[in-house]
């Protein structure tokens, strides 16, 4: 029975990896012969310099939660590289490892920082062993899973995280008037206008996640709003920060 959900699984996250596939395709014919920019567009930066700014600013956040050298780190949905590049423009040392659906993503990554690890995994599941990480971190992941997808991802992290280990990620929040109007009501006009919606965009509240947190035996979830500029450059969306108990 395992064997059979797993593999539902599996053939669910090879639509998804085929739809994003299609995604890039479509980024890699818009703009030609600027393949950087057709990699940033199909993660989300319409420009370079927004690459390149939104990279920076998740280090930032990295590093106001403790990364710091010598730390191994786990890139989850790592894309063609924004983080891991931002990493290695910043002179971070230490053991990085990215994963993520889209086989084109990976390579791209591996060309761009050739010192770091990265794979193709299509299963809910962070690929390290017991203990062996210091920081898991995925940036508007969980925006594109069902609940039930966030959660295997929060359990496994729990295991492959050492002790005082953490998890950081950000997530939509529908209490967010940025968030609803950005997202939410401009995916309603869509659906409106008979039009189908090619990536799935979830809803997550801070509640559920310290639900899940507790019953997976993580600490307390802290959040910082997404327009929330005090310690690091804005995430626009809410970043949760999860320790595992030492």
């Amino acid at each position: 029975m395992l064997d059979q959900i797993l593999d539902k699984m599996n053939r669910g996250w090879f639509n998804s990896a085929a739809a994003y596939q299609r995604h890039l395709g479509t980024r890699l014919r818009l703009h030609g012969k600027n393949r950087d920019l057709a990699f940033a567009d199909a993660i989300g930066s319409a420009s370079l310099e927004l690459f390149v700014e939104q990279g920076d600013g998740q280090v930032a956040i990295l590093k106001h939660h403790g990364l710091d050298d010598g730390m191994s780190v786990y890139d989850l949905g790592c894309g063609c590289g924004r983080t891991a590049q931002a990493l290695q423009r910043s002179g971070w040392e230490g053991q990085y490892t990215g994963a993520d659906i889209v086989d084109d993503f990976v390579a791209e990554l591996k060309r761009k920082c050739p010192g770091y690890q990265a794979h193709v995994n299509r299963r809910p599941t962070i690929v390290a062993g017991d203990r062996s990480l210091d920081v898991i971190f995925h940036w508007s992941v969980f925006t594109h899973l069902s609940p039930e997808d966030c959660y295997l991802y929060l359990e496994d992290s729990f295991r492959a995280l050492r002790p005082r280990g953490k998890l950081v990620f950000s997530f939509l929040e529908m209490t967010n008037d940025e968030h609803y109007a950005f997202v939410f009501e401009s995916r309603l006009k869509r659906l409106r206008r008979k039009k189908s919606l090619h990536l799935p965009d979830t809803f997550l509240h801070p509640d559920w996640i310290r639900i899940w947190a507790k019953r997976i035996g993580f600490d307390e979830p802290r959040f910082t709003h997404g327009q929330d500029a005090s310690n690091h450059p804005p995430a626009w969306q809410t970043v949760a920060v999860i320790e595992k108990p030492a």
